[in-house]
């Protein structure tokens, strides 16, 4: 007998996600990512990408989504759309690598859309959820779009009509067009996170998702589409070999738990040098003005895409925040590196520019080998007078190596709710996800995701939500 399609072979393991079956280390987990993602998408309310997506909603139709920080109700397409833009523009939200990059958090917009669209509650939407981040970073492990010159955000198209489709308790036979429709139109040039970066950047996997919410939507209707995708991506793009049985689409084990978060509003590689970093700011006791010579040591892998020219002058934060010698120079002028220092577009400060142009990016092979069982970066400086002070990290805060506890996590999200939604609001969206699987439906946590109607916002990015 022919094996099934891969397509097809997914969407019988997504049908059989369930609550009831998931160990309670994975609720546990999902909990932490939602709250996490929550707190990345309150935290950009009031960027200009985001406020530009919103001026071309569409109307919900007869129930549709809203949107964070505004409240406005829109399509669950939509609603995506901008949610998903909020979650990403930041830079905080989690990642998880393997054969390839990811930040399966970026389905977790869609899922809440989705499953709001259906009137539907917390469970729903923590099965959603695993749905998203067990296809995504199964797909990870067994695939790389990156080597083929693509963005990984092109895993969107075969992953989000998986999220709608549990979501909305689509058969698997729907799932699997669906997934087929979306996967086959949404391969994303790489150029969007490499050189100048641009806008674009916020939306690389919501527009992405937004399409793929109606293929699935599509699917539901009947529309077919080729379910040969996944063979196709694995065996006819150009690129190394992949290992299309690194899916294991079993329901035993669930890779969600080896998702990594973030500690600093930076690409995930930069995590390692900053933390070092923020250590020799200490060491050097306001002596920056004696530095001469700044090392940072990286994977060589890691150069390409944080260290090359447009990264030395970043004029914008979407650069900023993929630039090795930038975020070097803000954590070793502050001691720290925060959301706070790009809205005040601190990269462009006279101290921090002269500190940039002395960084030398460093490839260490050593630091590959070790990948990825570490993830290590350094920084060395030398001093006028001779002078040399090194400091390293082998894993960072927040690495699924070396996780955030509760209250680490609990703390991030205060951080960033409560400016926008206030201490009450945060500190009861915060009780909501914890009882996440006892909510009939989203709307009390999704209430308190809008500032109240009678309090002007003044957003931290220097616009009026």
């Amino acid at each position: 007998m022919t094996p099934a399609h891969l397509s097809v072979q997914i969407a019988d393991f997504v049908a059989a996600i369930s609550l009831d079956r998931l160990p309670e280390s994975t609720v546990r987990a999902v909990k932490r990512l939602v709250l996490d993602t929550l707190g990345c998408a309150l935290g950009a309310v009031g960027a200009e990408p985001v406020r530009m997506l919103e001026t071309i909603l569409p109307p919900p139709g007869t129930r549709g989504a809203r949107c964070i920080g505004s409240g406005r109700r829109t399509t669950a397409e939509g609603a995506a759309g901008v949610n998903g833009a909020l979650v990403r523009y930041l830079d905080f939200m989690d990642v998880y690598w393997s054969r390839d990059i990811c930040h399966p958090s970026e389905n977790i917009p869609v899922a809440l859309a989705c499953v709001e669209e259906a009137g539907g509650g917390g469970r729903a939407l923590i099965e959603a959820i695993v749905a998203g981040y067990e296809v995504q970073i199964r797909l990870c492990d067994a695939f790389s779009f990156q080597d083929r010159g693509f963005h990984h955000v092109s895993a969107a198209g075969f992953v989000v009509p998986f999220v709608a489709g549990k979501a909305w308790g689509q058969a698997a036979g729907a799932m699997a067009h669906g997934s087929a429709l979306g996967g086959m139109r949404h391969l994303t040039l790489g150029v969007l996170s490499h050189g100048k970066l641009s806008m674009a950047k916020a939306i690389g996997y919501p527009a992405n998702a937004a399409e793929a919410i109606t293929s699935a939507r599509l699917a539901g209707a009947g529309f077919t589409g080729p379910l040969a995708a996944y063979e196709w991506l694995f065996g006819k793009t150009a690129g190394r070999e992949e290992d299309p049985g690194a899916l294991a689409l079993d329901l035993d084990t669930w890779r969600l738990e080896g998702v990594s978060l973030k500690q600093f509003p930076v690409q995930y590689a930069l995590q390692a040098p900053v933390a070092a970093a923020i250590r020799l700011h200490g060491a050097l006791r306001g002596r920056l003005d004696e530095v001469t010579e700044i090392r940072a040591r990286v994977r060589p892998e890691t150069l390409a895409r944080t260290a090359d020219p447009e990264k030395f002058r970043p004029r914008d934060r979407e650069t900023a925040d993929h630039s090795l010698p930038s975020c070097v120079a803000m954590a070793l002028c502050d001691g720290a590196l925060t959301e706070h220092q790009f809205e005040a577009a601190r990269f462009r400060d006279p101290d921090v520019m002269r500190l940039t142009a002395l960084v030398e990016p460093v490839g260490d092979v050593a630091f590959e080998r070790r990948f990825p069982a570490g993830r290590p970066g350094a920084v060395e400086v030398v001093l006028r007078n001779g002078e040399r002070l090194e400091a390293a990290e082998e894993i960072p805060l927040g690495d699924r190596d070396r996780p955030m506890d509760d209250d680490a996590v609990q703390a991030k999200f205060l951080s960033l709710a409560e400016p926008v939604v206030g201490a009450d609001r945060a500190v009861r969206l915060m009780a909501f996800v914890e009882e996440l699987e006892t909510l009939p439906r989203l709307d009390p946590l999704l209430d308190l995701c809008a500032p109240p109607a009678t309090t002007a916002v003044h957003d931290r990015h220097g616009l009026r939500a």
